[in-house]
């Protein structure tokens, strides 16, 4: 069986190595743009916080001086103003930053470039949050604010920085620059960060897989070469199988019609017995009247010759009688049966139930009518000397074979120790296994000292056998 079910496991499937390009190609490729996509992201994050801290580092050198004035309450003085707007029309600013906002708290804008905006308050954004806890925020291309739509008219890219502003003597923030710079060339940076990561990441991912592949294709090879081993054996095995079945069945066949003509010889040897020497010698006693004188002495010894022959007669005809069984050709196995049972009721004069539903229909043929013929006879004389007399016969059929049940009540005997030849010649249990097992049945035997016995024939059919 386990060569069956590898074998045909093998059939129908795909090979291992296609099995792992389609699944593993799957995984590997998930896990790469799982990974590239945290790489990417990471890179991005990195170069977009180093880049608005250089911007921010760079913007706070021209506002630092300004942080005490920017202190107040929601106005600037007017000179304070003047200075931010020169500080942010610088060159060195103007390039770079294209638009810019001074936030007090509570979302006031106080200063922008965009002076639509100036005195309004907004909702502030997380970047401008954690600006009033003194870290320098950025985003990059994430103009979804509602004072930003100025911003996002410009279609250039951009990178929104929110830098904190210190007082000069007590280091408190006092006021939060957010300004836009340009991000042309950030964008050319990330660009190819994000190219690197991916050409990184992608070759890390291919290599690993085409090494994998190459170790599943050889242990794929490997497999292939066993299933094909496998199937070969397989091939091999059914084969003797089926010789091993015909051989089976041509054996059981051959016992059989060696069964059957073994038991016709013997019933013709029986008849020849009965006719031929009985007869002679039943002649011979009544002629011996005829030739012997009618002296004391003639008469002492044609009464010790007729004795003689008697004898002879009797025993010949107890042999006879012993190896006469009744025609099984005509009948059926129900017949059969039912005709040993009937004989053994009248010989032993003793009580069988005869219970079941008796076998009728083909698939019985000779050596499985003699065969339960014999067991019949010789379990329902062992029923008469060792079990009371008392016997119960049952008959069951199965789809491809009969079951035969002889029970009695008696002393029981160990089952061990009767399997074998008896004293007398005959073969007994012993030999009715032998009878069972050649036509492919078998026989139980259930019985211990003191329990009764119960002793079950299983005969199948012919075609079944074959």
């Amino acid at each position: 069986m386990m060569l069956k079910d590898v074998a045909e496991a093998g059939r129908g499937r795909w090979s291992l190595p296609a099995q792992f390009l389609f699944a593993g190609g799957f995984v590997m490729t998930t896990a790469m743009l799982a990974v590239g996509s945290w790489v990417s992201m990471r890179i991005e994050q990195g170069v977009v916080q180093s880049s608005a801290t250089a911007a921010a580092g760079y913007v706070e050198n021209f506002i630092a001086p300004l942080g005490d004035q920017l202190a107040g309450t929601g106005t600037l003085e007017e000179p304070v103003q003047r200075k931010l707007e020169e500080v942010f029309t610088l060159p060195a600013l103007a390039e770079q930053v294209v638009s810019y906002k001074l936030w007090h708290p509570d979302g006031l804008i106080v200063m922008a470039s965009d002076s639509a905006i100036v005195g309004q308050r907004f909702e502030e954004a997380d970047d401008l949050q954690r600006a009033w806890t003194g870290e320098v925020a950025a985003s990059y291309q994430e103009l979804n604010d509602d004072e930003d739509a100025r911003e996002a008219e410009l279609g250039i890219p951009l990178l929104e920085v929110y830098s904190p502003v210190h007082a000069f003597y007590s280091g408190d923030v006092v006021a939060v620059v957010e300004f836009y710079h340009n991000g042309t060339v950030l964008a050319a940076d990330l660009a190819n960060a994000r190219r690197a990561s991916w050409l990184v990441v992608g070759s890390a991912f291919l290599a690993s897989g085409l090494l994998l592949f190459g170790i599943v294709q050889a242990g794929g090879r490997t497999i292939d070469r066993q299933r094909r081993l496998l199937e070969m054996r397989l091939t091999e095995t059914r084969t003797m199988s089926a010789q091993n079945d015909e051989l089976r069945r041509r054996a059981v066949s051959a016992s059989a019609r060696a069964t059957a003509q073994t038991e016709k010889a013997i019933r013709q040897l029986g008849a020849d017995l009965h006719d031929g020497p009985a007869q002679n010698l039943a002649l011979a006693a009544l002629r011996l009247d005829a030739l012997l004188p009618e002296a004391e002495k003639g008469s002492n010894e044609a009464f010790a010759v007729r004795s003689a022959l008697d004898q002879a007669l009797s025993e010949i005809r107890g042999i006879s009688r012993g190896l006469a069984i009744p025609d099984l050709d005509s009948i059926g196995l129900a017949d059969a049966i039912e005709r040993a049972v009937q004989e053994h009721r009248l010989k032993a004069g003793t009580e069988v139930k005869l219970e079941g539903v008796l076998p009728f229909g083909t698939g019985f043929d000779y050596a499985r009518k003699l065969c339960a013929f014999r067991f019949l006879q010789e379990t329902l004389s062992n029923a008469a000397r060792h079990g009371g007399g008392a016997a119960t016969v049952r008959v069951a059929m199965q789809p491809q074979a009969v079951t035969i049940t002889v029970s009695d009540s008696g002393r029981g005997f160990d089952p061990s120790s009767a399997l074998r030849l008896r004293d007398d010649g005959g073969q007994g249990l012993l030999g009715l296994v032998d009878r069972a097992e050649s036509l492919g049945g078998s026989l139980t035997i259930q019985s211990a000292p003191g329990t009764g016995t119960t002793i079950t024939l299983t005969l199948p059919r012919e075609d079944r056998t074959a």
